[in-house]
């Protein structure tokens, strides 16, 4: 990891970027177990999101809240549109993106991506 992209992965700058974590504690120590996150594109009004949840804890909601939050966030600054790019045989993401408005769109990049895209007003 060169110094560069650990700085880019620890400091938010939240005019452009949000980052959420989810975390548990466990026998006392506070454990991630989500991480939800947006970098604000080129074009100023468009997001592009990413979600991962640790195995564990899938299936548990916790997608689906971290990616509300996301949403809600993105909107509070000034985005127009959230995008996120999932591999097509991700069916539980897929499902979890069309079951908040999301459309599911072919990638421009090749049949095993799925673009997901939520116009936000």
């Amino acid at each position: 990891l060169t110094p560069e992209m650990l700085e880019k992965f620890t400091r938010i700058d939240f005019a452009r970027d949000m980052a959420l974590i989810a975390t548990v504690t466990i026998e006392g120590a506070e454990t991630a177990i989500g991480v939800a996150r947006y970098a604000r594109l080129a074009d100023d009004v468009t997001c592009e999101f990413a979600i991962t949840v640790a195995d564990a804890w899938q299936g548990r909601g916790i997608g689906k809240k971290l990616l509300a939050m996301l949403v809600d966030a993105a909107r509070g600054h000034g985005m127009r549109r959230i995008i996120g790019d999932v591999l097509a045989t991700n069916t539980p993401m897929l499902r979890l993106a069309h079951s908040q408005g999301f459309r599911i769109e072919q990638h421009p990049e090749g049949a095993e991506l799925r673009r997901v895209v939520l116009e936000l007003g």
